[in-house]
């Protein structure tokens, strides 16, 4: 198992917790963040995300902070390990090959952390619209700066066809060379599929009672 392997199982394993995948997601956005900031963009508690730092430093996935001395006191700024970094910024597709060696378990955990982490990051993000002036929201939205947000009941054959639309969209862009840097570096897709039976046992319950 080489380095760069061994760093990348203490990231999966930091990704177990949804807290902390949700702040290993703010660091990876952010660059570096103080507890202080991951606390209010979280929901958190300082002493909270101190525990939560302690443990991500123990597996290597946070590196050592950036000290900054104030007048009565310091300022810590976390980021992710160099190691780290040097992958996850750089390879997409990275998690998809390190889950090949993975045990069926691992995978589910995994998949479960995975969920958690979004849920997480989805009430930050409602916390902030709450606050956010009207005016200022709807700025964001005739912008398309904030993309819409819809909720789907689909079947395979649509689900596939939405995600080579997604696909073809971005390649598009990619090969058009008209977005800088700058702007590449401000779009994000959040895509989330794919949660079969979710309601199928409250379905077979409903048929047992309509009977």
């Amino acid at each position: 198992m080489t380095a760069t392997t061994e760093f990348l199982r203490g990231f999966i394993r930091a990704l177990s917790d949804p807290t902390r995948g949700a702040i290993l997601t703010e660091l990876e956005h952010s660059g570096e963040l103080t507890a202080t900031q991951l606390a209010k963009r979280l929901g958190l508690t300082a002493n909270n995300v101190y525990h939560h730092m302690r443990v991500l430093r123990e597996l290597k996935v946070v590196g050592e902070p950036r000290v900054v001395p104030r007048e009565t006191y310091v300022e810590k700024y976390y980021q992710l390990a160099p190691e780290i970094q040097a992958v996850v910024g750089s390879d997409p597709e990275w998690l998809d090959r390190a889950q090949k060696d993975f045990t069926a378990e691992e995978r589910k955990e995994l998949f479960i952390s995975m969920c958690l982490t979004m849920a997480q990051l989805l009430q930050r993000a409602a916390r902030q619209y709450a606050e956010m002036d009207v005016a200022a929201f709807d700025t964001l939205m005739s912008q398309r700066t904030l993309g819409m947000v819809s909720i789907n009941e689909v079947g395979q054959k649509r689900l596939e066809s939405r995600l080579k639309s997604l696909r073809d969209t971005l390649r598009q862009e990619h090969e058009s060379g008209i977005a800088n840097e700058e702007q590449r570096a401000r779009q994000h897709v959040v895509l989330m599929a794919g949660l079969p039976f979710l309601w199928d046992e409250q379905e077979e319950g409903k048929k047992d009672s309509d009977t």
